[in-house]
């Protein structure tokens, strides 16, 4: 990591989209940590009134007329990241947010001469299905085009998502886990070592105009091997749940018919297709060529472990790293 301190040319101002998010968050107190003076957009605030390298706007990212406004308002910005996303992806949520309000956020950046972008995507865009994944591809391939120095992130699971099923196994249920629970692995990253790199991109050009997938500390893991090491560490004999990856299609073939004249059922069928896209696919580099996920191609950074964050979750409870929409089990 570079010393930032002793880099005077480093950015000073950063407007940080998506800060109360769960990555976000992390990035936020990683800036300031850094030295850095951070703008928050969004419509949630959060409290850090103490720092004072912190600023927030409380803004509708998705308005394009707020965002016109705010635009004027002559504020010099250095660098923008985002770490905007749709909270459950559902079809025009994920259009309005991870399009249209990065999009607006692209403008901005270019109307106030920011000198470079760094956005916060995901791997499961190397296989696009789904429609957050197409709006995120969207929004990334106009990000390219905007000539704007730009960082895309495009990271493996978080922990977090890896954490849905701790207290059910306590509880002294069997560990859930789709098909042979061998047909999918991942290179988890902790929330801190992303935002390390994240930050870091802000002010390393070896990181700017590129795309960068990245997981964590190898090596790569698949849900039985993720539930032998949760029993393992409570000391409890292995117990597994296998359900077949094809119950999301039986069900969203009998929504199909309903989600073509009711949003709030095509929203429900897009997340029934969400669950069916992570039973199904590896979050590691897809390598085109050979039309396999690999583990060995997907780049590792950090030193967090999964089993360490498990022992402390254990220890400690999930506070600070709830899965909200995304927890399936």
């Amino acid at each position: 990591m570079k010393d930032i301190k002793s880099d005077v040319s480093r950015p000073q101002k950063v407007l940080l989209a998506g800060a109360t998010g769960y990555i976000g968050k992390y990035v936020c107190e990683t800036l300031l940590n850094r030295g850095f003076e951070v703008l928050s957009l969004g419509r949630t605030t959060i409290n850090n009134e103490n720092d004072h390298n912190f600023e927030q706007i409380s803004i509708d990212l998705c308005s394009d007329k707020e965002m016109v406004e705010f635009s004027q308002s002559g504020r010099q910005i250095d660098a923008v990241i985002s770490c905007l996303g749709s909270r459950a992806g559902g079809r025009k949520d994920a259009w309005d947010v991870e399009f249209g309000a990065n999009q607006n956020l692209l403008n901005l950046a270019s109307t106030i001469g920011a000198k470079s972008f760094v956005l916060l995507s995901a791997i499961c865009v190397q296989k696009p299905k789904l429609e957050f994944q197409f709006a995120k591809i969207a929004f990334e391939n106009s990000l390219i085009a905007s000539g704007i120095n730009y960082s895309i992130i495009r990271p493996t699971a978080y922990f977090k998502s890896l954490a849905g099923q701790i207290e059910n196994l306590k509880a002294g249920k069997a560990f859930v886990m789709f098909g042979k629970g061998v047909e999918t692995a991942c290179k988890p990253i902790s929330a801190q070592d992303l935002s390390d790199y994240i930050c870091d991109c802000v002010e390393d050009p070896e990181r700017q105009n590129k795309v960068l997938p990245i997981g964590g500390p190898g090596p790569s893991i698949n849900p039985t091997e993720q539930g032998e090491m949760l029993f393992r560490l409570l000391g409890k004999k292995p117990k597994f749940s296998r359900v077949p990856s094809t119950m999301f299609h039986v069900i969203s073939t009998i929504m199909a018919p309903l989600a073509l004249i009711s949003e709030k059922i095509s929203d429900l069928r897009e997340f029934v297709l969400i669950g069916h896209y992570y039973a199904t696919e590896s979050m590691l580099f897809w390598d085109a060529k050979i039309q396999k996920y690999s583990s060995n191609k997907t780049p590792e950074y950090g030193s967090d472990t999964l089993e360490s964050f498990y022992r402390e979750v254990l220890k400690s409870g999930l506070d600070g790293h709830e899965l909200g929409d995304q927890k399936l089990f």
